[in-house]
């Protein structure tokens, strides 16, 4: 299956031939899933194609393949990335800051404090420990220069504080 021939090209870190593979099988009319979303995705994200892997993570969303990370309260923004994979993850929350940069700075508003939920890493163990309460601050950190802090009493979350965030939206 075409699934399982992008899930090998993941592996194999082919991100090239992995998005060819995807291109065909839209159009032959099938249908892509999470797991080929999820290994195109991961595909370029691990061969530091980001914008590759981010128009992938996008796409998913839209095809409705993927959940919505974003969970909206009506003072703070809490963005739940639960459901998702790290390479998702990291893509999808990118995706959302530079749509919030965006927006607050079209409108010249003031940036609220953003809480990003990883969970604990119950369910998303690597061979190295919980996943996504590491890597996702890491790779804002290392790749977009975003500094995020623990929430202290909830190890299942990070913060991003509005401060920050205007410091990131001025560099």
């Amino acid at each position: 299956t075409y699934s399982a021939a992008i899930s090998a090209c993941e592996k194999g870190n082919m991100p090239d031939i992995a998005l060819e593979l995807l291109a065909e099988m839209k159009g032959r009319g099938l249908q892509p899933n999470l797991i080929t979303y999820s290994a195109v995705v991961k595909a370029c994200y691990d061969a530091k194609i980001y914008v590759d892997a981010l128009d992938k993570a996008r796409e998913a969303v839209s095809m409705k393949v993927v959940p919505s990370m974003i969970l909206m309260s009506s003072e703070v923004p809490k963005w739940d990335l639960h459901l998702l994979s790290e390479s998702l993850s990291c893509m999808l929350l990118s995706d959302a800051l530079l749509t919030v940069i965006d927006t607050r700075t079209h409108e010249s508003q003031s940036f609220k404090d953003v809480f990003v939920i990883t969970g604990r890493g119950l369910n998303t163990v690597g061979e190295n420990g919980p996943v996504l309460k590491e890597k996702v601050p890491k790779f804002l950190n290392e790749v977009a220069g975003l500094e995020t802090s623990a929430v202290e009493g909830n190890e299942g979350r990070f913060l991003i504080t509005g401060e920050t965030l205007q410091q990131w939206a001025s560099s």
